[in-house]
């Protein structure tokens, strides 16, 4: 029985000379990757200047010749910088580990968002690169795979960059747990996006949305009133509970844990929504029970963002309001109408739970349909 040939894992490496004074170290790796002989050229003429004599030289190139030898035989691999076992993990086992642990410190619906990018990076290099190390994902793999984002499947300005912001926080994780060197999605610039279609809503259009809520959903109508006047984004609606609601002291508690910004915060509520939930009976309910359950009665389940969005949309659509007016608008009113009415930005800044007075005061140049009306009847003259 014939024996089987095994294949070399290395060739050693020798000192060549290409031309009179083009001295260089050749030797042959297999990349561990594409699992074939590469070919590894180093220039030593640097070298070669600091010797007189050509034997004082090649006794120097022997011994680096010697140190690669040894490491070459000892499985060292010259694609990787150093010896570090985990640059030979693969980015599928990466991306595995990187979600197991953000999903202990992120929130459920942050962690959706984490995991179905992280997704769709990981079916698209299962695609193009089968199988590749996270240390092997370059610069080039990225740019291909956002040119695929935004170009193949048509996504938006914004998508892209929430994909390459995604794509540089689970590198610079994986730097950091050193799977890999560099992160390939850190020097890529983000696109420019469109301005957000949201314009405020005037009094009048308030009016209306009332009264429509107060004949066919008064429950969302609390909602409302909770985005509005207590500055309470949407999505950490959906996650108050009854032990977060304080009726005497005239305030709703968001903790970190449910906040966007993950800051405490004590929302002040308005008489309207304290006389809604004083007739629940809010004592009859455990304190872990979602203020908005399912069908937006206190139960174990919270009511989803989408069950919002449905409503907004079946009452715009009812009211025929234009499509810029959202229900997020209905905050970016909040906060332009407690500006302008004289609260003081810090005040404002604490209550909408912002980073900075740059992003509160923003939201005093936000698109006004009354600024015309307004400037007309002030009276000013030249």
């Amino acid at each position: 029985m014939a024996k089987r040939e095994i294949s070399p894992t290395y060739k050693p490496a020798q000192l060549k000379r290409c031309a009179k004074s083009d001295w260089y170290i050749e030797y042959y790796a297999t990349h561990p990757q594409q699992k074939e002989l590469k070919r590894i050229k180093i220039r030593v003429n640097h070298i070669r200047k600091r010797f007189d004599s050509l034997r004082d030289f090649k006794e120097e190139i022997n011994r680096h010749i010697l140190i690669i030898n040894s490491k070459l035989a000892g499985g060292w691999s010259p694609f990787f910088e150093s010896d570090n076992s985990r640059y030979y993990t693969p980015l599928s086992k990466v991306i595995e580990l990187y979600i197991a642990e953000k999903s202990r410190e992120l929130r459920p619906a942050t962690m959706r968002c984490y995991s179905s990018c992280c997704t769709m990076i990981n079916e698209w290099a299962n695609k193009t690169v089968p199988n590749i190390y996270c240390s092997l994902f370059n610069k080039v793999l990225a740019v291909k795979y956002l040119d695929h984002v935004y170009a193949k499947k048509k996504t938006s300005a914004r998508t892209y960059n929430n994909q390459l912001k995604m794509g540089r926080a689970l590198f610079s994780w994986a730097v950091e747990k050193c799977y890999c060197k560099e992160n390939p999605f850190e020097h890529i610039k983000t696109k420019r996006e469109e301005e957000k279609r949201r314009i405020l809503i005037p009094p009048a259009y308030r009016e209306r949305i009332n009264a429509w809520c107060q004949e066919n959903n008064p429950a969302f109508g609390i909602v409302m009133r909770l985005v509005f006047a207590s500055l309470i984004r949407p999505k950490e609606i959906c996650c108050l509970q009854v032990k977060h609601l304080y009726l005497d002291e005239h305030y709703i508690h968001v903790p970190s844990t449910i906040a966007k910004n993950h800051h405490d915060r004590f929302a002040a509520i308005s008489p309207e929504v304290e006389d809604y939930f004083g007739s629940l009976k809010l004592s009859r309910y455990k304190p872990d029970a979602y203020l908005f359950g399912l069908n937006y009665t206190p139960g174990t389940k919270p009511i989803g963002e989408a069950r919002f969005r449905k409503d907004w949309d079946k009452m715009r659509k009812a009211l025929k309001l234009p499509k810029e007016m959202q229900l997020y608008s209905l905050r970016d009113t909040g906060i332009n109408n407690l500006l302008k009415s004289g609260v003081d930005p810090l005040t404002v800044m604490q209550h909408a739970d912002h980073h900075d007075l740059s992003m509160t005061t923003r939201y005093a140049n936000h698109a006004d349909p009354q600024l015309v009306d307004r400037i007309r009847k002030s009276g000013l003259k030249f």
